[in-house]
């Protein structure tokens, strides 16, 4: 009931009805991630030990993917398991069918479905999903943010010892980078230094003032597509590791915080 309350409550909104539909498909795909979780489900290992599928991984894309493309036929794909499909179009989506899959492998609560819309280098919409606690988080490019269809906003924190920064890296990552932040965060720098293994999350944590950065560095596009757009429009700022505004959303190494000054600390530290 709760779902379906909260359904009637976006319908409400003034969401452009194409958008609505990706929200349909985020949810659809968090059913089925939700039925199987706390059970015992096979893992299917990719190219390092690290990274892995499930079921849930797949049947969640396929359910994603079967209503996108039947709304919007010609629009390219990018989604982590079936991996890109270019139709020409200048619209793509970006798909991750379950962000956080070792989470929910073990049963830790803590995953979501994302999909992100880009209009050539630019993301205009994007939604995740949070099946647990059926929290939906969405933004539209220049519209806001949203949880649940109430307007997010980033924190005014601007003490760095007051702070929670999370780190995200690709698995097997050679830069050091995660090394490095941990031993400079976590030596009273930070309150707290953060590896929540669902990236897309730690964008909505920032958008509703959980959290106070995210320090992203090598990841592919469906880890941050969707959540980057989300905590952009809830007041957050991004810049790549020099401080330089962002050129294009498809970068995929840069520091987001609630742009206080704790962004330009974290970027000294970053350089240190």
């Amino acid at each position: 009931m709760n779902g379906f309350i909260k359904q009637i409550k976006l319908k409400k909104m003034k969401i452009n009805k194409d958008y609505l539909e990706i929200i349909k498909a985020a949810r659809a795909g968090g059913e089925v991630v939700k039925k199987y979780f706390g059970k015992n489900i096979k893992i299917t290992g990719k190219t390092i030990p690290a990274d892995f599928k499930t079921k849930a991984d797949m049947e969640s894309e396929e359910v994603i993917l079967k209503i996108l493309n039947k709304k919007f036929p010609k629009y390219n794909i990018i989604a982590e398991e079936n991996g890109e499909k270019k139709n020409g179009s200048e619209y793509t989506f970006v798909i991750d069918p379950l962000d956080g899959t070792n989470n929910f492998v073990l049963g830790i609560p803590y995953f979501s479905i994302g999909v992100g819309l880009l209009k050539g280098s630019e993301i205009i919409f994007g939604v995740v999903y949070n099946p647990i606690l059926d929290n939906m988080y969405f933004a539209e490019k220049g519209k806001g943010a949203y949880l649940n269809g109430k307007k997010i906003h980033v924190n005014d924190e601007s003490n760095l010892t007051n702070s929670s920064v999370s780190v995200v890296t690709e698995y097997g990552d050679a830069t050091n980078i995660q090394e490095k932040l941990f031993t400079e965060l976590s030596h009273l720098k930070a309150k707290r230094c953060l590896m929540n293994w669902s990236c897309l999350l730690d964008f909505c944590l920032l958008g509703v003032g959980k959290i106070e950065g995210i320090i992203f560095s090598n990841c592919p596009l469906h880890d941050f597509i969707p959540g980057k757009l989300i905590a952009k429009e809830a007041g957050a700022l991004v810049t790549d590791l020099d401080g330089v505004e962002e050129k294009s959303d498809k970068n995929n190494i840069f520091l987001t915080t609630n742009g206080t000054k704790i962004h330009k600390e974290i970027l000294d530290i970053i350089n240190k």
